[in-house]
C-alpha cells in the first residue's frame, strides 16, 4: 500500500484547511457557507472514506505479472517448476495469484481460500505447514510460508498417484501358524488328522489364494505368506475372517485347533521381516491363539482376533523339558534373585517361595526381592500368620539391596507371575540383568521382557502355581514344601480360579491336590479369604451400583470412594454371577497414594477382557484383566470403556453370544 501514501498526505492537507474554512465561516456567521462545506464534505468524504477501508482490507484485483514482482529469472524458475503463489490478507481473501493459476482456469482473487479448497484451512487452524488436498481430479500440495502472508502452490497429480501405487505394493510377510496342530499329530490317529487336514489346512490355502495371496507351507502347521499393502488392508478390513473359519470348522468336528497370525511390513529388509514374523507369531500364540498379530517395524504391535481362550497345549514331555533346563540355569548360578510383581497377592508369593525352596534344594543363596514392596492385605496376613517359618526359611531383601550386591553378568534373575519390567519388583535393574528367566500364566504383550534367556509362559494355565507345581514334579531331585509354601501356593490357585470356578482343566486340580498332599492347610485357606464387616458392606455397596450395559455386560462406577483393588477384583467376580452377564468391569480410585482410576475386569470364558484393558493402559488374562491410569476421572474412564466395549463387539469375528 506504499503507492497509496502520497494520496493519504493530500487528503490529510485537504481535511486541515476544510476544517480551516469551517471554523472562519462559522466566526464571520456564514453560517449557509458552513453548511454548504459540511454537506459537500459528507457527500464525497464519506464515499471515499469507504472504498480506502476496502482498498485496506481487501487490495486490488490487478492483474500484475509476476515478472514484475519477483523478476524475469524467478519467473521462469517457477514457471519450470510448476509453482503457484498466492498472497492474502488477515481475513483469508485472496490479494494477488500468480499467472500458475490463470493457466489452470482457476480464479481466487477477492475470493476466500476457503471458497477453493475447504481443507486449506488447517494450514491456519493447526500447527501444520503443509497440506494435500485435490480440486477438480487434481491433487495439489499447498505450502504456507512461516511469518508471512503467502502460500506455494504445486501440482503433485501424478507423483500422488505414483506413491499411492508404490504404498498398496510395499511388501508385507507373513506367517500362518494352526494352534494345537502338533499335538493331535503326536496323539491322534491317522484318520482323525486326515479329517483335520481337509477340514482346517485346506481352507487356510484356499482363503490365501482367493485373496491373492502367495503361500507356501514352511512345515505341517505353518505357512508363509507374501502379499501387498492393498490386499492386507482389504482382508484387515474383513477382520482377517478366516480366524472365523477356522475356529468354526474346528468346532464342528471337535478340536481345539485355532489360527495364529502374523503380519510385518515397513521395511524392505527381509532379515528384518523374518525376525519380526517369527516373533510377533510367538507373541500371538502366547496370548492364546485365534488371533493375529500385526506390526509395522517402526511401530507398536496391534492385534486382531483373540476372542476364544486357547485349550492347554501343554505336554508332560514339554513341562519335563523346560524343569530340567530350569533346575540346569539354577545349578549354574551362585546366586538367585527372585522378582515378583508389585501388589504381590497369594499367586505371587507362592511361585516365589516355590522357586526359593527349589534353590536352597540345590544349596544355591536365594533371596526374594519382595521386601518393603506393596502386598495384598489378605495376603499379608497369612505372611503374618507364617512369619517365624518364613524368617527362617527364606530371606527377603529390598529392590534397592538386589540392585546393589548382584552380578549383573553371572547372578540369576526369576521373574515369577509377571513378564513385564514396568510392574516388576526389580524393575530398576532387570533390563541390567544378562540372564533373566520368566515364569508366568498371563498372556504377552508387547512390553513382554525381551532378553529372557528362557521362557515359559503358558496363557491355558489357571495359575503360575499350577506351572511350578508341575515342573516340582517332573525334577529328579526332591524339593521339600511345607505347610506354609503349599498353602500360599493353594491360595494363589484358588484366587486366581475364583475357588476353581474359571480357568480350570484336569492339571488343575491335579496341582491342588499335590499341594494338598505336601500339607497345604485347606481350612487356613478358606479362613483367610474371608472378609471383615466393613469390606463386606464396601463390596456390597459397590455391586449394588452395578448398572448393565448392551445386554451383556455390567459395570460399577464409583466416583468418590477410594477402593483397593482386591476389593474390585472381587466386585467383578461377583457381577458374573448374574445371568446372562459374560464380562463385568469395576471402576474406582485406588487407595493407593497418587490414587490413579483403577478398573478390574471379569469375563466368563467368552469375552476378552484383555483386549479391552490393553485400550485402556492395562493387560492381563483373557477372562481376568485390569488396569489402572492417572489420566482419567472414573466417569471419563467409563466413557471411554464403553466406547472400546462397542467396538470391540461390532466386529463380526468377536460376537457374544
Amino acid at each position: 500500500m506504499k503507492q497509496f501514501h502520497k494520496w493519504r498526505s493530500l487528503f490529510g492537507a485537504a481535511a486541515l484547511i476544510w476544517i480551516v474554512l469551517e471554523a472562519i465561516s462559522i466566526i464571520n456567521g456564514y453560517y449557509f457557507s458552513a453548511g454548504f462545506l459540511l454537506l459537500l464534505v459528507l457527500v464525497f468524504g464519506i464515499p471515499f472514506l469507504g472504498f480506502v477501508k476496502d482498498i485496506r482490507d481487501y487490495g486490488v484485483k490487478t492483474e500484475v505479472d509476476i515478472s514484475r514482482v519477483l523478476g524475469k529469472d524467478a519467473k521462469e524458475a517457477l514457471s519450470f517448476g510448476g509453482v503457484g503463489i498466492l498472497t492474502y490478507n488477515n481475513e483469508y481473501v485472496v490479494t494477488w495469484a500468480s499467472d500458475y493459476f490463470a493457466q489452470k482456469g482457476i480464479d481466487l482473487v477477492n475470493k476466500k481460500l476457503t471458497s477453493w479448497i475447504e481443507r486449506i484451512r488447517i494450514l491456519f487452524d493447526e500447527d501444520v505447514d503443509v497440506i494435500r488436498a485435490e480440486y477438480q481430479d487434481t491433487v495439489y500440495e499447498i505450502t504456507r510460508k512461516q511469518d508471512s502472508q503467502l502460500l506455494f502452490v504445486k501440482d503433485i497429480t501424478q507423483l500422488d498417484a505414483m506413491e499411492r501405487e508404490v504404498n498398496e505394493n510395499r511388501l508385507v510377510v507373513g506367517l500362518v501358524q494352526l494352534d494345537n496342530y502338533m499335538e493331535y499329530q503326536s496323539y491322534e490317529n491317522e484318520e482323525l488328522m486326515a479329517h483335520i487336514n481337509t477340514q482346517l489346512r485346506s481352507p487356510v490355502v484356499t482363503w490365501a489364494q482367493d485373496n491373492g495371496i502367495l503361500i507356501r507351507r514352511l512345515r505341517s502347521d505353518r505357512f508363509i505368506l507374501v502379499l501387498n499393502q492393498e490386499i492386507f488392508k482389504r482382508i484387515r478390513k474383513q477382520n482377517f475372517s478366516i480366524l472365523q473359519i477356522i475356529k468354526d470348522k474346528a468346532n464342528h468336528i471337535g478340536v481345539s485347533i485355532t489360527l495364529s497370525m502374523s503380519f510385518a511390513y515397513g521395511t524392505n529388509d527381509f532379515k528384518l521381516l523374518d525376525t519380526t514374523i517369527n516373533e510377533l507369531i510367538e507373541l500371538a500364540q502366547s496370548r492364546g491363539g485365534d488371533q493375529a498379530a500385526i506390526k509395522d517395524v517402526n511401530g507398536s504391535v496391534e492385534y486382531v482376533g483373540g476372542n476364544s481362550e486357547m485349550s492347554s497345549a501343554r505336554s508332560k514331555v514339554r513341562v519335563r523339558i523346560l524343569s530340567q533346563t530350569l533346575q540346569d540355569a539354577l545349578k549354574e548360578s551362585d546366586e538367585i534373585y527372585i522378582a515378583g510383581h508389585i501388589m504381590s497377592d497369594f499367586d505371587c508369593m507362592g511361585a516365589c517361595l516355590s522357586i526359593s525352596s527349589w534353590a536352597h534344594t540345590l544349596k544355591k543363596n536365594v533371596y526374594i526381592v519382595l521386601k518393603d514392596v506393596p502386598r495384598d492385605a489378605q495376603l499379608q496376613s497369612v505372611m503374618d500368620h507364617y512369619i517365624k517359618v518364613m524368617k527362617e526359611r527364606h530371606v527377603f531383601i529390598t529392590p534397592e539391596q538386589a540392585r546393589e550386591r548382584m552380578d549383573f553378568a553371572k547372578d540369576l534373575l526369576v521373574m515369577v507371575d509377571h513378564g513385564i519390567p514396568a510392574i516388576s519388583s526389580a524393575k530398576e535393574f532387570v533390563e541390567e540383568c544378562q540372564r533373566v528367566i520368566v515364569i508366568d500364566h498371563h498372556r504377552r504383550n508387547e512390553n513382554f521382557i525381551r532378553h529372557a534367556i528362557l521362557t515359559y509362559v503358558e496363557s491355558s494355565a489357571s495359575s503360575t502355581c499350577e506351572l511350578i507345581v508341575e515342573m516340582l514334579q517332573n525334577i529328579p531331585d526332591h524339593v521339600p514344601i511345607f505347610e506354609a509354601e503349599a498353602t500360599i501356593m493353594y491360595l494363589g490357585i484358588l484366587v486366581d480360579t475364583n475357588r476353581f470356578k474359571m480357568h480350570t482343566d484336569a492339571r488343575t486340580f491335579e496341582a491342588a491336590a499335590a499341594l494338598s498332599t505336601w500339607g497345604a492347610n485347606v481350612k487356613l485357606a478358606e479362613k483367610a479369604l474371608c472378609e471383615d464387616y466393613a469390606h463386606f458392606t464396601l463390596k456390597h455397596s459397590l455391586i449394588q451400583l452395578a448398572k448393565p450395559y448392551m445386554d451383556h455386560f455390567m459395570i460399577v462406577c464409583e466416583e468418590e470412594k477410594k477402593v483397593d483393588k482386591t476389593t474390585l477384583a472381587q466386585v467383578s467376580e461377583a457381577l458374573l454371577l448374574i445371568k446372562g452377564c459374560t464380562a463385568s468391569f469395576t471402576i474406582a480410585r485406588s487407595n493407593e497414594e497418587d490414587a490413579p482410576t483403577c478398573c478390574s475386569a471379569r469375563s466368563d470364558g467368552t469375552f476378552n477382557v484383555q483386549k479391552v484393558m490393553e485400550k485402556l493402559y492395562g493387560g492381563g488374562h483373557f477372562s481376568a484383566a485390569a488396569s489402572s491410569t492417572k489420566e482419567l476421572s472414573p466417569q471419563e474412564y467409563k466413557q471411554a470403556l464403553l466406547e472400546i466395549i462397542k467396538e470391540e463387539t461390532s466386529h463380526e469375528s468377536h460376537p457374544v453370544e
